[in-house]
């Protein structure tokens, strides 16, 4: 009997604790957080993800690989405003400086003088310290591995996003290790393999 009487009662404290009172609030609010709370919370971590990962696995890329991907980002920029704008482009690498820089193209078909800076990634652009562009060459009819007279490579973009073929060799100071960057066909898609 004292059994049944513990079970009546325990079951009303339970029944009261969970029910609802007359204004509609839980005499005892449930702890936890609302699905519209973690959801802000896991967009907010993914937007500090998308940002923070880049850039770390960047600081782990060679030297020779982070060249080849604003190489290929710079060709892939200056192909589309080419076409868009109706613009031909020069891409320019200075051995001397050590430096890649963006012109466009006058009425006669010779790179600009003014160095173009925007957006970002177009802005001259100096060679990592580890790294040396020892050749710069445009694609004949055979490769050759052999530098040129001048100092000065002109990689032409025209109108139709159409860019001369080139080839460029990077190496190490001591030249331990070299590598080539060779544009195919003339729609400018570049390949990265060591020598």
């Amino acid at each position: 009997m004292e059994e049944r009487i513990w079970m009546k009662i325990s079951i009303l404290a339970i029944y009261k604790r969970f029910s609802y009172r007359g204004s509609g609030v839980s005499s005892q609010r449930f702890k936890g957080f609302t699905f519209l709370e973690i959801l802000v919370v896991l967009t907010l971590g993914i937007l500090l993800m998308g940002m923070v990962v880049p850039q770390f696995f960047a600081m782990f890329s060679k030297a020779h690989e982070s060249e080849f991907k604003h190489l290929s980002s710079v060709l892939k920029i200056l192909r589309n405003d080419a076409v868009l704008k109706s613009t031909a482009y020069c891409l320019l690498f200075d051995l001397k400086t050590q430096q890649m820089m963006t012109t466009e193209e006058d009425e006669s078909g010779k790179c600009g003088k003014d160095i173009l800076d925007n957006p970002k990634v177009l802005k001259p652009h100096d060679f990592p310290e580890d790294l040396i562009l020892s050749t710069a060459n445009l694609v004949g009819d055979e490769f050759s591995s052999s530098g040129t007279a001048s100092d000065l490579l002109e990689v032409h973009i025209n109108r139709s996003g159409f860019v001369s073929p080139f080839f460029l060799v990077y190496s190490l100071h001591d030249s331990s290790k070299s590598w080539i960057i060779e544009s195919k066909g003339i729609m400018g898609k570049i390949q990265l393999s060591e020598q």
